[in-house]
C-alpha cells in the first residue's frame, strides 16, 4: 500500500463508523413470531423480536387482560390472534398501539392466574402456571417496571405574567417526577419535584421569549426515565406604544392630530390603539379607539388648557404595550381687532383766558401691531362744555401708537381738532401724548385709566392753546 493510500485509511475507517452508528440509530424492530409452549402445568409463550428496545407492562379489567407494551417497534410480522384455551388463558392479540409501539395483550376466561415476563436475548418470554402451583422449576421474580416520563404545558402560548400550567400526571411506574425550566439559550431558571399525588404545577413568566421544560421520571428503585419529555412555551412580548402631536400647541376650535402609527410589536402586528385625554386635574375628557392603521386621532379642544394624551397599544395576542404620553396646550386664539371706547373730563386753554373744563367722549378701533407690546389706535369724538361765549364745544379725531410695558402704556400720536373758541383758527393739527394702566383685564376686556395732553402743530402757541384730560377707556 502507497503512503498516499495510507494517508487515507484513518478517514475511511471514520467514515465505516460514523455510517454504522447512523445505521443503528435508525434501527427499528419487529414482532418475528409468537411461539406458544403447553405443558401439563405451564403455559410458555415467546414473544420473537428482529431488535428488542424496552417493554412495560400492565393489567387491565373488565374483562381481565395483561399487556405488554414493546417500544421501538414498526411492524409486526406475527399473526394478530392466536387461540391458547389453556390455564385460563383465553388467546393472544397483537397490534400496533402507537407509532413505534407494539401491544401483545393476553385475553383471560376469567381472573388472571399467576406468571412472570422476562427478558431473553431475542425478545421477551411470558410463563403461566395454575394457582395450585406453589413451586416451579424456575424462580418467579418480580421485576420493578421502569419508569416512563410525561410532561405537558398549557398554554403552549402565553402573555407575560399569565399562569402556565405544567402536568406530568401522565408519568407511568412513577414514584416521583421532576421538571427543569430552561430559556432559549439554554440556562436553567428553576425546577419543580412533583410526586404522582401532586403532579401539576403553576408558573408564571415576567420576560418574553421562548422557554423550554425537560421532565424526568424516577421508579421505586430511583432510577430515572430514558424516554424523552420535553414541552415548551412561548411568552409574547407585548407591543411599544409611540404617540406624537402636530401640533402641539394650538388655538381653541382648532384640530389637533394625534398619531400613534408608528407604534410596534416585536413579535406580531399592533391591532387597536386606545387613546385617553385627561385634564391637569387628571380628570377624564375624551377617549377613543382606533382598530385600523394609520392609528390616529384628529382632536379639536372645546377649552383651553393643558391636556394630557396617551396611547396604549394591543397586540394581535391580546397583550397591552406601556403608555404613550404627550402633553398638548390648547390656548385662546390671539384677537388683534378692538373697539375702544374713552370717556374723559378736560381742560383746555385758549389765548389771554384761562382754563375751561370740557366732558369728552370718543370711540374707535384698537389694533394690536405686536399682541401685548404695540398698538395703534384709531379714534374720534367731542366734548361738551357749558362755558358761555367765545368757548363752544368741538369734535377731534387722532391716530396714536401705544407701547405697553407690563399693564403700563405709554402713546404719541397726531389728531385734528375743531376750534374751541370762537377767536381760533376754524381747526388745526394736533400732536397728542398719553400715558396710562390697564387696571382690570378679564378675557378679552379691559379698563384702562389714562392721562392725555394735546397742543397745536401749526403757528398757534403751545402755552397758550393746549388741552388736559383724564380719562378712562374700555377696550373689549
Amino acid at each position: 500500500m502507497t503512503r498516499k493510500n495510507l494517508s487515507l485509511f484513518p478517514f475511511l475507517l471514520l467514515f465505516i463508523f460514523l455510517l454504522a452508528t447512523f445505521s443503528f440509530s435508525q434501527q427499528r424492530g419487529s414482532i418475528e413470531k409468537i411461539v406458544i409452549s403447553k405443558t401439563e402445568k405451564t403455559i410458555e409463550v415467546r414473544v420473537l423480536l428482529s431488535f428488542f428496545s424496552y417493554y412495560r407492562q400492565f393489567e387491565l379489567s373488565g374483562p381481565n387482560r395483561v399487556v405488554i407494551d414493546c417500544f421501538d417497534i414498526r411492524a409486526i410480522k406475527a399473526p394478530r390472534f392466536l387461540r391458547v384455551n389453556a390455564l385460563g388463558v383465553r388467546g393472544i392479540r397483537t397490534g400496533m398501539f402507537k407509532a413505534n409501539i407494539a401491544r401483545v395483550v393476553f385475553d383471560m376466561l376469567d381472573g388472571i392466574p399467576p406468571y412472570k415476563i422476562e427478558s431473553i436475548d431475542n425478545g421477551l418470554r411470558i410463563l403461566f402456571w395454575p394457582e395450585e402451583v406453589k413451586v416451579i422449576e424456575e424462580k418467579v421474580e418480580i421485576e420493578i417496571e421502569d419508569a416512563i416520563c410525561d410532561i405537558k404545558v398549557n398554554p403552549v402560548r402565553a402573555n407575560v405574567n399569565d399562569p402556565i400550567l405544567l402536568d406530568m400526571s401522565g408519568s407511568k411506574n412513577a414514584k416521583s417526577m421532576e421538571a427543569e425550566v430552561f430559556d432559549k439559550e439554554g440556562i436553567q431558571i428553576t425546577s419543580k419535584k412533583l410526586t404522582p399525588e401532586y403532579p401539576k404545577w403553576e408558573t408564571r413568566f415576567d420576560q418574553p421569549g421562548e422557554y423550554f421544560f425537560k421532565g424526568k421520571a424516577f421508579s421505586k428503585k430511583d432510577k430515572p426515565s430514558e424516554n424523552i419529555c420535553e414541552a415548551r412555551t412561548f411568552i409574547n412580548a407585548p407591543p411599544v406604544s409611540r404617540l406624537e402631536c402636530s401640533p402641539c400647541r394650538a388655538q381653541i376650535q382648532k384640530p389637533i392630530t394625534l398619531d400613534a402609527t408608528g407604534s410596534t410589536d416585536p413579535d406580531g402586528q399592533v391591532i387597536r390603539i386606545d387613546f385617553e385625554i385627561t385634564d391637569e386635574e387628571g380628570n377624564l375628557v375624551d377617549r377613543f379607539t382606533d382598530n385600523e392603521m394609520p392609528f390616529s386621532w384628529e382632536k379639536v379642544f372645546e377649552d383651553k388648557g393643558v391636556y394630557t394624551v396617551t396611547a396604549i397599544g394591543t397586540d394581535d395576542f391580546g397583550a397591552m404595550s406601556d403608555p404613550a404620553l404627550v402633553k398638548v396646550v390648547a390656548r385662546e386664539g390671539r384677537k388683534r381687532l378692538f373697539i375702544a371706547l374713552d370717556a374723559d373730563a378736560m381742560a383746555a386753554r385758549g389765548q389771554g383766558t384761562s382754563y375751561s373744563w370740557y366732558m369728552g367722549g370718543r370711540l374707535g378701533i384698537v389694533y394690536q401691531i405686536l399682541p401685548g407690546a404695540l398698538d395703534i389706535i384709531i379714534s374720534g369724538g367731542g366734548a361738551y362744555t357749558t362755558e358761555s361765549a367765545p368757548w363752544k364745544s368741538f369734535y377731534n379725531g387722532s391716530v396714536l401708537l401705544n407701547l405697553h410695558v407690563g399693564p403700563v402704556f405709554i402713546g404719541a400720536g397726531a389728531g385734528v381738532a375743531a376750534k374751541h373758541k370762537e377767536t381760533l383758527p376754524k381747526s388745526y393739527g394736533e400732536a397728542i401724548a398719553n400715558i396710562g394702566i390697564d387696571m382690570f383685564s378679564i378675557r378679552r376686556t379691559k379698563i384702562s385709566i389714562l392721562f392725555e395732553a394735546a397742543g397745536p402743530v401749526s403757528d398757534l402757541s403751545l402755552k397758550e392753546h393746549h388741552k388736559l384730560a383724564v380719562g378712562f377707556r374700555l377696550t373689549f
